[in-house]
């Protein structure tokens, strides 16, 4: 995909957004300690007045908590998708999955979108089953975006708060 008129292109080749994205919502679809299965979701807009569509996609999970936080999630478990009612705060569902290549390598899960997202769009990272940890507490994800293109510029989207919480009974 070529540049259009109004991207913002570096003299050393590097591309950037020409104005932010929004990170819309972070959430867990159970936030009680230990709790099984979870799911974790991260919803991400690409305003319509963007030049340049989304192409890559990090989350950095948090490790303030060492072994007793969050593990990484295992790379086949991770999707992303077009959520169906992207603006509600609700749990999102998949209107049309979206292509991506998945890694994860340390604390960071990496979405490279084999299509780039255009701008006007919405998506929702998400991924699980996984168990939540066993640690309560504030849990802040770093969102960093990169445009489609061989040099893009990394632009921060937001951070994303999920707070996980002791259950009841004494726990």
């Amino acid at each position: 995909m070529g540049l259009s008129a109004n991207a913002l292109e570096f003299s050393n080749g590097e591309t950037a957004f020409n104005g932010p994205l929004r990170l819309l919502r972070a959430a867990a679809t159970e936030t009680t300690i230990e709790s099984y299965p979870v799911y974790y979701q991260f919803t991400v807009e690409v305003p319509a007045s963007l030049d340049e569509p989304l192409g890559r996609l990090i989350i950095a999970i948090p490790t303030e908590f060492g072994d007793f936080g969050l593990r990484p999630p295992n790379p086949n478990v991770v999707r992303a998708f077009v959520p169906t009612a992207p603006y509600v705060k609700a749990p999102q569902y998949p209107a049309r999955e979206l292509s991506a290549d998945v890694q994860v390598a340390g604390a960071q899960v990496m979405l490279s979108f084999r299509e780039p997202v255009a701008p006007g769009s919405v998506v929702t990272v998400e991924w699980g089953p996984l168990r939540n940890p066993p640690q309560d507490g504030l849990y802040q994800y770093e969102v960093t975006a990169f445009p489609s293109g061989p040099a893009p510029r990394s632009q921060y989207v937001g951070l994303g708060r999920i707070t996980i919480r002791r259950g009841g009974g004494g726990r």
